[in-house]
């Protein structure tokens, strides 16, 4: 699959020369909406089964039962009789479930943060927006990679997934019948987007954080320069970093002898970009 990358003047020379591509944290992503999916209540007997688990119950024992003294049997007897009846009233009111949704939200952002890195591309390469918004008004660069090439024995196909545009934010239950609903409910937070976006055509690249790694710290890969099919350069110069000469110099290196260098320019007759080969000053 082949996609565009939009970078500013600087970004795009920097990763060009040190060959690696920015995966950022989702917790960057620019837009408030995002990541923000509606809780779905579960039903009386799901949410029950749930409390009912063992695990809860041992985990009652460990954190209450016991520092009471209480024995296993004793502390079981007490969260059944007591504490269970509490938990599900408490999350049978509107308002308890609203704070248990706000507060599993937040998880659930936390987890996409921890377990990964986003790479945000395009099917497109001629966007005016998107070449003012993100490619520092007409002054930066568009790279275009082959997903299947661009990370050295690694297809990046498999995880790349198309932005859905929707009027609401992406819905997910409340409870997770399985680990695979699970897995399906952070894909759908991570790649549902308002309807305002939709002109960018986005797809996300989604890799696998490193043990460690702050959640909204980027990651750094080394990519393949055989991975790079093109670099459009915008219609404008950067008065600082020269992107005309820099580039110029970029497509006599013999790493990138086989990409496509072109330079945009406005077209006359309408309200679209064109795009030249060999770009000059």
């Amino acid at each position: 699959m082949k996609l565009f990358r939009y970078f500013n003047a600087k970004g795009g020379l920097a990763t060009l020369r040190s060959r690696t591509l920015r995966f950022a944290s989702p917790l960057a992503f620019n837009d408030p909406f995002e990541m923000t999916p509606l809780i779905e209540r579960p039903s009386d007997e799901l949410l029950l089964g749930r409390l009912l688990a063992d695990h809860i119950v041992e985990d009652y024992f460990l954190k209450v039962g016991s520092k009471k003294g209480l024995s296993r049997e004793e502390s079981s007897h007490e969260y059944h009789s007591v504490e269970l009846p509490r938990r599900f009233q408490k999350l049978e009111t509107s308002e308890g479930w609203n704070n248990r949704a706000v507060k599993m939200r937040w998880e659930m952002v936390g987890k996409i943060a921890e377990g990964f890195r986003i790479l945000c591309c395009s099917h497109r390469n001629d966007s005016i927006l998107m070449w003012s918004h993100y490619a520092e008004q007409h002054k930066g660069l568009v790279i275009e990679f082959e997903t299947s090439e661009i990370l050295e024995g690694i297809d990046l196909t498999p995880e790349a997934y198309e932005v859905r545009y929707r009027s609401n934010p992406a819905s997910i239950p409340g409870l997770h019948a399985d680990v695979n609903s699970f897995e399906e409910g952070l894909l759908r937070v991570l790649t549902t987007k308002a309807l305002e976006w939709s002109y960018e055509e986005e797809v996300r690249i989604r890799v696998p954080s490193l043990d460690g790694l702050d959640k909204e710290v980027p990651l750094d890969l080394s990519f393949d320069p055989e991975g790079v099919k093109s670099v459009l350069v915008g219609c404008y110069d950067h008065p600082e970093e020269k992107t005309y000469d820099a580039i110029e110099e970029m497509a006599k290196q013999p790493d990138y002898k086989h990409v496509i260098f072109k330079r945009a320019y406005l077209d006359s007759n309408a309200f679209k970009l064109r795009f030249v080969d060999k770009p000059t000053t």
